[in-house]
């Protein structure tokens, strides 16, 4: 029987990985641009960050690291959820191993015994000794 490797990543793991890395590089971005439109001299930049303040609440930066955090928490979520998978599966794996060694030591221990010989005679006296009527098998 062949074993099937479990790999240690999956795919979908590995598309939410992804996933929150780019919402947590749109929250950089969106962090970037509110320093740069706070610190420099760009004036569009600037008229976006006050018209982005006004329509949402929060200027650029702030906005920036919400989302970085909702991408940290979701990518937390999904470790956590995966991590879990894989320990069930390596902890049925180290158990089914554990009683395979155990069924293989029986089995060697068993094939190690000399088989005994068991002598006519005493089989005999045992016959002689117990009438035929109260042997009960």
């Amino acid at each position: 029987m062949t074993k099937k490797k479990t790999s240690p990543i999956t795919i979908f793991e590995l598309i939410w990985y992804l996933l929150c890395g780019l919402v947590c590089a749109w929250g950089s971005t969106y962090s970037i641009l509110g320093v740069i439109a706070k610190y420099s001299d760009i004036k569009a930049l600037l008229k976006f960050d006050d018209s982005f303040e006004k329509l949402f609440g929060l200027n650029l930066f702030f906005w920036g690291l919400i989302i970085i955090a909702i991408s940290v928490v979701a990518a937390i979520i999904v470790l956590l959820i995966y991590a879990k998978k894989f320990d069930r599966a390596t902890e049925r794996e180290r158990r089914r191993s554990i009683r395979l060694g155990a069924l293989r030591k029986k089995n060697k221990v068993v094939a190690d015994q000399e088989p005994e010989i068991v002598e006519e005679e005493a089989e005999e006296q045992l016959e002689e000794s117990a009438p035929a009527e109260e042997i009960v098998v």
